[in-house]
């Protein structure tokens, strides 16, 4: 999942837009990510705005197959971090939703060195966490 993630956002962003997906699970294994989403967006540099009539799609597809979204994963042209939009527009605003930001536009190595992964706190206010402690990548 992380090549596959790493190829939708260079490909999306072309090294010039921010661009967003998001990692799937099924809600009887939360932990085991099993899928990459690419939402249906428009973005510049600075920005992003996932299509509407797409998330209610998405949402109801989700339910349909008893899943969930566990991450979701957004680049920065430069330094990763949570910005106050991010805080404010998480696709889902609840307790343990993380969010990860990758720098760069997802141009530089294929991991997550210098990237930034924050979590929804129950006052609703973000809190950075370890990604090794997170997201535990497989082989």
């Amino acid at each position: 999942m992380i090549e596959e993630t790493f190829h939708v956002l260079r490909s999306c962003g072309d090294n010039r837009r921010e661009c967003q997906l998001y990692w799937v699970s099924s809600w009887n294994d939360p932990l085991k990510l099993l899928e990459v989403v690419h939402p249906r967006h428009l973005s510049s540099a600075y920005a992003l705005s996932i299509d509407s009539g797409w998330i209610n799609e998405f949402w109801n597809d989700l339910a349909d197959r008893g899943m969930g979204v566990r991450v979701q994963v957004h680049t920065h042209p430069s330094e990763a971090f949570h910005s106050a939009t991010d805080d404010a527009y998480p696709l889902l605003p609840e307790a343990g939703f993380l969010s990860l930001v990758i720098p760069d536009f997802a141009m530089g190595p294929v991991g997550f060195d210098r990237a930034y992964l924050t979590e929804i706190q129950s006052d609703g206010s973000w809190q950075q966490v370890d990604i090794e402690a997170r997201i535990q990548i497989d082989g």
